[in-house]
């Protein structure tokens, strides 16, 4: 008899939209079971890293436009710009190598 047990984190809601977090069910006693978990948690972290990026960029957009020519301002919103872009090419490029690793040496 395989052990299975479902792992699930609590549904909470965002704006007035349900967000349900993945749940991952599988055999926890295996490597396969281990690896299938590790993907599918890391595909929900790059989402939620897309997001987050995306509202930084809407941040940054906001203090440019108000910045009034105030260069304080104007270098905080780049600063946050620079920041969300280096952040999100991280977040993929660490995906990427992860998803190789998996792929090419353990499944």
């Amino acid at each position: 008899m395989k052990n299975k047990k479902a792992i699930s984190l609590a549904q909470f809601t965002i704006g007035g939209y349900p967000f349900n977090p993945p749940s991952v069910e599988g055999d926890f006693t295996t490597l396969e079971g281990v690896l299938r978990m590790i993907s599918e948690l890391l595909s929900f972290a790059v989402g939620l890293a897309a997001v987050v990026a995306v509202v930084i960029i809407i941040y940054s957009g906001f203090l440019f436009i108000t910045s009034g020519g105030d260069s304080e301002n104007i270098s905080k919103a780049g600063k946050a710009l620079t920041a969300a872009i280096v952040g999100l090419i991280i977040v993929f490029l660490a995906r990427t190598i992860i998803v190789f690793i998996l792929e090419e040496f353990l499944i």
